[in-house]
């Protein structure tokens, strides 16, 4: 196989098409999507305009691999939260922190996933439903573990869970809530247990 400066083709391709979501998630989350331009993505990530149908087939194609990689990334940390053995409301409380903790620590992916992603188009919508139907699997694992009311289906309650709480960091991302990153995930603890304890109450009467 060929190599050009040490590295294949199919190597130097993956670079590439690494510095373009580099340069997507960088552009996306300062000037916003509607804003930014394959021109403008490619001359950020210093590459010749043939490079970007290499990777992509257009911007929606390359905003739904951002949301990919995050959504993936996110799953992997709260997965790894459920599987602890910790007690069923600490294991939920480091969820949501996950959650949390992933916008903070890149706000570039809080900005892209929880704003930026909504004025995309399809791809990426279905990506996003993919990763929150992801999410909400997760959190129907947990709610199992809770709720003990047959009139309940956690399948349900995880999908009203996981939109609350992606509206609630939505809301404080924006600077709209006054409160601190742990005042945030105790407010979204207190949403699960509002569930779990209201239905372990009810089947106790």
């Amino acid at each position: 196989m060929r190599t050009y400066g040490g590295a294949t083709a199919e190597e130097r391709a993956s670079l590439r098409r690494r510095r373009l979501m580099e340069s997507g998630l960088e552009l996306f989350s300062s000037r916003g999507y509607a804003h930014t331009s394959i021109r403008a993505v490619l001359r950020h990530a210093g590459l010749k305009d043939r490079y970007f149908a290499e990777s992509f087939t257009s911007l929606d194609d390359l905003m739904a691999a951002l949301m990919r990689d995050i959504y993936e990334e996110q799953i992997t940390r709260c997965a790894d939260a459920i599987a602890t053995d910790r007690p069923l409301r600490d294991r939920a409380r480091d969820v949501i922190d996950a959650v949390v903790g992933l916008s903070l620590e890149d706000p570039r992916k809080g900005r892209v996933k929880l704003a930026e992603s909504l004025g995309a188009g399809p791809l990426t919508a279905r990506e996003r439903r993919l990763g929150l139907q992801r999410m909400s699997g997760l959190v129907n694992s947990l709610l199992k573990e809770g709720l003990h009311d047959p009139r309940i289906d956690p399948t349900t309650l995880s999908v009203a869970v996981v939109g609350a709480v992606s509206e609630m960091l939505l809301s404080w991302f924006n600077g709209e809530l006054g409160i601190s990153r742990e005042e945030l995930v105790d407010q979204g603890l207190l949403l699960f247990e509002a569930i779990t304890e209201h239905t372990s109450a009810t089947s106790r009467d």
